[in-house]
């Protein structure tokens, strides 16, 4: 339907342009023809910003060629139609009296653009009023759009719950770890220093131990030494003495 409305468009928008842009350039033919209907209808609304009837036929020229650029353009389709079929609404008021006319032509001729003028009426606002066929199908997927959004936010908001409680217990673990950790260097380090100093200690024995092993060797060497030596100046001694006895012996006998 498209493509049937882009071409309906420049039909139904150029009677409205030539128009409103004839009654620009010379408003007087028509200020005069609506003059004794939309003069007595101007004086009675106060609102209006004047009651000049060439002023106020310009003013709706001006409209008309907006609107029908605008329909023509297919912007704003909405305003655009009511606006030109409240357009309409003084011309077939004030236009096209046929039963005022005596000739059967002119009164004929009349009659058929007055009716032309209350089918385009009829037609814009049915155009102006039509719902959109797409509004319930629009309303459907704004709808399920939203719940759709809900849905998304309480899964975010659980699954951002969850990931803070894991993260939370994550903390806690990594905490009881650490210590653990701790304890464990620390189980290590003991053992460690402990094994050090039983080391150093068994060192240190096996060294004094050696030390004592090696002085009581000298001991014994020194105390063997001695004995030796005492044992020979004895051998000596004794070997003096006879010695003399053998000498005395030797005397006494030659003195026999």
């Amino acid at each position: 339907m498209r493509p049937i409305t882009t071409l309906a468009r420049p039909f139904v928008a150029a009677p409205y342009i030539i128009t409103g842009l004839e009654t620009l350039r010379d408003p007087r033919p028509r200020a005069e023809q609506v003059a004794p209907t939309v003069k007595p209808i101007a004086d009675r609304l106060d609102w209006l910003p004047t009651k000049d009837p060439v002023t106020l036929v310009r003013i709706e020229g001006a409209i008309g060629l907006g609107t029908g650029v605008l329909l023509l353009t297919g912007k704003f389709r909405r305003m655009t139609t009511f606006l030109l079929a409240a357009q309409l609404v003084p011309s077939l008021a004030t236009e096209h009296r046929y039963w005022t006319e005596d000739d059967p032509e002119r009164r004929e001729s009349e009659r058929s653009h007055l009716l032309k003028n209350a089918s385009l009426f009829g037609a814009l606002l049915m155009v102006a009023t039509e719902p959109r066929r797409n509004s319930g199908a629009l309303r459907r997927k704004a709808h399920e759009a939203a719940l759709e959004t809900r849905v998304l936010r309480r899964e975010t908001a659980a699954e951002l719950k969850n990931a803070r409680r894991e993260a939370k217990h994550q903390i806690k673990e990594a905490r009881r770890e650490g210590g653990r950790k701790a304890a464990r260097s620390a189980r290590t380090a003991a053992k460690a220093a402990a094994k050090s100093r039983s080391r150093s200690a068994a060192q240190s024995a096996k060294a004094a131990s050696k030390s004592a092993k090696a002085a009581s060797k000298d001991a014994v060497k020194g105390a063997s030494k001695g004995a030796a030596k005492g044992a020979a100046k004895g051998a000596a001694v004794s070997k003096a003495q006879a010695a003399k006895v053998a000498h005395a012996a030797k005397g006494i006998k030659r003195s026999s």
